[in-house]
């Protein structure tokens, strides 16, 4: 249940704090005093929208934080708060630009998360709420609440998914099964290319380094050639020209330094010709296994345009295509399995359908019931209501098409609600709706906004009795105008308007017992709302 709730600068509150009762828990107070602020703060604290404009004039932001009693959810996983049994806080701060902020015990969370962890425990229900009523999946989900089957249901769902899935891939492998001789032949084609080119883990990088040596060398033997044949010519040249130098150094002395230059350059030359010839000899031109490294590079480049950039990538196409030509030689046992598959799902969710449906009938005439004499208690002595069930196409809502009819007045037929229920009709539908379902629903906590709208004299006391009953079942906050529904509260809350400082300020507080007629008396119109703060 909701246990507190406290406003800082949102609409006109500047602060407030509301502790609330685990009954019915009504707020009143003047048009325009405020109460709709308290409703929005509640709207935040459930994850609906923020807008800045709603941030009090000269306030930065607004904050509101309500403290939630126990409770368990799966979501819980992911804050870290698995197991945490005291009171939960929720915290949403909204700043002008409309962004703001949530927090689960301090935990910071999106808004989409607050909205899937509290939806399923507060429910707000205004005049916009009945409209709801009128379509035929919110009719469907009151009556399955009602029969028990909400969980079944959504487990139906589910399965009915599962078989939609089957016959879909079943629909696919017969496509296929079409086009098994072409897809066959493309395959094996493709498969025996790859097999035939035995293309080896790190072999393009061998490949490639090896490549790019048989290149130098081919080139290099060529180059040493020509070098070499100078040196051929030129070698015994100088080391003739030598001897005839050091022949002349005996006749005039003064030449021997250059005889021994020439000299050393000639042994220079002969050591340097030796020693390229030694390296020309270790150098292997090998032109036929050029060709071999250079197709097998172009053989490998062709695997890789087609199926890959990588050995990785051709080897996991190589792999599928293994697959792909046993998925075909397997496709008629495949085609015959996902036929009995889809066969035993169809069979298993026609049953529960089957099933579903009788249950539904059965409860569609106790609800129907129970409604229309919680009807005739909330002062619409000629209504009538029941539920039709009417069969349809099997779908993931199952076989029933579910239709509420109604007429409030006597002699006219029941037409459903969206052709015949006036909006204050609609609230004690709604109403009586819930008060059927007050056992099965699973919200801790039914907010009504004027709900007594459109209703007035006996009706409205006979709604506040309504209320008060509900409240046995679920905690329950109710902003009227009508007495006759304020007098049922177990704690009553009011709502004023004040004039501070040139600016409205909203206030809030809860009633003691000695309070109560006095407001009593306002809300008929007897006494103005001065002093009550």
């Amino acid at each position: 249940m909701l246990i507190s709730l406290r406003i800082k600068d949102l609409i006109l509150i500047e602060t407030a704090e509301l502790f609330f009762g685990s009954g019915l828990n009504i707020l009143t107070g003047e048009t325009g005093s405020g109460k709709s602020a308290i409703l929005t703060a509640i709207r935040l604290i459930v994850g609906e929208r923020a807008d800045g404009e709603w941030i009090r004039t000269g306030a930065p932001c607004a904050l509101v934080e309500a403290m939630i009693s126990p409770f368990s959810s799966p979501l819980f996983e992911e804050i870290d708060l698995m197991g945490h049994t005291a009171p939960i806080t929720i915290r949403r701060e909204v700043h002008r630009s409309g962004k703001s902020r949530c927090f689960v015990e301090e935990r910071l969370v999106s808004v989409g998360f607050l909205r899937s962890l509290l939806t399923p425990l507060i429910a707000l229900i205004d005049q916009s709420s009945t409209h709801t009523l009128l379509t035929e999946e919110e009719q469907r989900k009151a009556l399955d609440a009602f029969a028990g089957l909400t969980a079944g249901t959504a487990f139906f769902a589910i399965s009915f998914a599962k078989e939609e899935k089957a016959r879909r891939e079943l629909d696919e492998t017969l496509s296929l099964s079409l086009l098994k001789n072409r897809e066959l032949a493309w395959a094996e084609e493709c498969l025996k290319l790859i097999e035939e080119t035995h293309w080896e883990e790190g072999e393009e990088e061998r490949l490639h380094q090896e490549h790019n040596h048989l290149s130098h060398t081919q080139d290099l033997v060529g180059k040493m050639g020509e070098v070499l044949a100078g040196l051929s010519n030129g070698v015994p040249q100088i080391r003739r020209l030598s001897h005839v130098l050091e022949i002349l150094m005996r006749q005039d002395s003064s030449l021997k330094a250059t005889a021994e230059q020439l000299k050393a350059a000639s042994l220079e030359l002969e050591e340097t010709e030796r020693s390229l010839i030694s390296y020309t000899d270790l150098l292997e031109a090998n032109p036929s296994r050029l060709a071999f490294v250079e197709a097998r590079m172009q053989k490998i480049e062709q695997l890789k345009r087609r199926f890959g950039s990588t050995w990785e990538a051709v080897e996991q196409k190589k792999q599928e295509l293994s697959a792909q030509i046993e998925r075909f030689s397997n496709l008629e046992e495949e085609i015959a399995e996902k036929q009995r598959a889809l066969e035993h799902l169809e069979k298993q969710n026609l049953l529960a359908a089957e099933t579903t449906s009788k249950k539904r009938c059965d409860y569609a005439q106790i609800l129907g019931e129970k409604v229309l004499t919680e009807l005739k208690e909330l002062s619409l002595p000629h209504a009538q209501f029941h539920i039709a069930c009417t069969k349809k196409e099997l779908s993931a809502h199952g076989l029933d098409e579910i239709s509420f009819l109604f007429s409030a007045n006597q002699g006219h037929p029941s037409l459903p609600l969206n052709q015949c229920a006036s909006g204050g009709e609609l609230s004690r539908l709604l109403l009586a709706l819930k008060s059927a379902l007050a056992a099965e629903e699973h919200s801790r906590c039914l907010i009504f906004d004027e709900i007594d709208s459109n209703v007035g004299g006996q009706a409205a006391a006979t709604l506040g009795e309504k209320l008060k009953q509900l409240a046995c079942f679920r905690q329950v906050l109710c902003i009227t105008h009508f007495v006759q529904v304020a007098k049922m509260a177990m704690d009553h809350f009011l709502v004023a308007k004040e004039e501070r400082g040139g600016s409205s300020v909203t206030r809030v507080r809860r009633l003691e017992k000695g309070e109560l007629e006095g407001e009593y008396h306002r809300m008929l119109g007897c006494t103005p709302t001065k002093g009550v703060f």
